[in-house]
């Protein structure tokens, strides 16, 4: 599914952390396709994109530990091709 970026603001301590990993993000109004799609313990909708291939990260789980995973970006960070935003829906037949 192809999606374009809205939203590259990131927070700085966000962009920090991928700094020091050397996690690339999203850039606005680039198109970009889903490669994946992830449900996140906070309920939230994270993807992977076919274009940006990051190294994995480590994140705090809460009975894991620490855990090391590919960094996903919230889905609300992108826009249909008509500008509209993606719904749940369409993101099913991404993993499929």
């Amino acid at each position: 599914m192809e999606v374009i970026c809205t939203n590259d603001n990131f927070p700085a301590p966000v962009l920090a952390f991928y700094a020091e990993f050397g996690v690339q993000t999203p850039k606005r109004d680039q198109l970009y396709t889903i490669r994946q799609v992830k449900r996140h313990t906070t309920g939230e909708t994270g993807v992977l994109l076919n274009e940006i291939q990051n190294p994995d990260v480590p994140v705090r789980h809460p009975v894991m530990g620490e855990v090391w995973f590919e960094p996903t970006f919230n889905i609300n960070r992108f826009a249909t091709l008509l500008g509209q935003p993606v719904r749940q829906e369409e993101l099913e037949d991404v993993n499929a």
